[in-house]
């Protein structure tokens, strides 16, 4: 409201380009003495065409110009206006609720992937479990225990692309790939072409549906690329304080159950060089969905569905299976997960 183009765009966007109470507005009047005058006779005017009152039409469309801090105090300020019997509903930023489904479990992995960062500067995580059990969103929250991460864009390859996950050779290519490198580019030059990003930014790969995988070809894979540069880190690591993290992702729950060796402690003498076997993601008991709600009942621009409930959660979600969690809570709050909120994942 700084100056009258912007006062009447807003208005008219708000009430209509022919509203009567427009030509009653002193358009040049400070800011405050103006917004006073404004709201006097937008309350007077009463409402609009659509029988929602004119203050109210106006609050939304600034609402949709501001950030959501601001959003909650003009959620108020709408309220307020309303008729005692008349309800507005606000509709939930997409990126809110996204934030806060990133917070429902995952406690432990994330712990101790925050321990293991503090000790190791090369780092290798198996991400498994069940089907279905949210996979995607931990590799997603984990990637958010760093602040600094946020900007960084991790190498992710799904290892089912164009059969990668058949031989090192493939998989070697991919990569090649990702680092707009030649396909016959040698292993050693990619190595290198790693160290040197490593000197100087946290480097972060993400290897995904590695249940694919035959099991010779993943412990070769872990032999030719991992295991090299665990060494190099040792020998020679960078001198700022970045890391180089990979993560394996198991959708199945198949590879703590093969050949593949892990860490269950990174305490191990053979960390980094074998992954850590995280705690496995599974289906959400009823007290963490009940913890959840109770914890985002703390926001205000949050408008949480009366019907939304740990017990209906749970029920229509095949007893907590963390997709369909995700999938159900999305419904509640007329958003849609894959439509909506999945466009966040890592």
């Amino acid at each position: 409201m700084e100056n009258e183009y912007q006062r009447r765009g807003y208005l008219r966007k708000a009430l209509g380009m022919n509203a009567p109470v427009l030509n009653r507005l002193c358009w040049n009047l400070p800011v405050d003495a103006f917004i006073g005058d404004m709201f006097e006779k937008l309350v007077e005017f009463g409402e609009i065409s659509s029988g929602k009152p004119a203050i109210c039409a106006l609050l939304k469309v600034v609402r949709e110009e501001v950030g959501v801090d601001v959003q909650a105090t003009i959620d108020t300020l709408i309220v307020e206006f309303l008729p005692p019997a008349e309800t507005l509903t606000i509709s939930t930023p997409p990126h809110l609720l996204f934030d806060l489904l990133l917070q429902m479990d995952f406690k432990q992995q994330v712990r101790l992937v925050e321990d293991v960062l503090e000790q190791h500067r090369t780092a290798a995580f198996l991400v498994h479990g069940e089907p279905d059990c949210g996979q995607e969103l931990l590799v997603t929250r984990l990637f958010r225990v760093k602040s600094g991460w946020k900007n960084n864009s991790p190498i992710k390859n799904d290892v089912t692309n164009n059969a990668a996950y058949r031989s090192t050779e493939r998989l070697w290519k991919q990569l090649a790939r990702s680092f707009l490198l030649p396909l016959d580019t040698k292993p050693e030059q990619i190595i290198d072409r790693i160290c040197d990003r490593w000197q100087t930014q946290d480097v972060i790969f993400i290897f995904e549906k590695v249940d694919c995988m035959p099991s010779k070809v993943l412990v070769g894979w872990l032999q030719e690329f991992w295991e090299p540069l665990v060494d190099r880190g040792k020998f020679n690591p960078p001198l700022k304080d970045t890391h180089l993290l990979m993560f394996l992702v198991d959708n199945c729950g198949s590879v703590c159950q093969s050949q593949v060796m892990l860490a269950k402690q990174f305490d191990e003498p053979e960390y980094p060089r074998i992954p850590l076997y995280l705690p496995p993601v599974s289906p959400f008991p009823t007290d963490v969905l009940k913890d959840w709600l109770g914890d985002i009942k703390v926001f205000r621009d949050l408008q949480i569905p009366a019907h939304l409930t740990y017990q209906r959660i749970w029920e229509n979600s095949d007893n907590g299976i963390p997709q369909f969690v995700y999938e159900e809570i999305c419904t509640h709050f007329d958003l849609s997960w894959e439509g909506d909120l999945a466009k966040w994942l890592i």
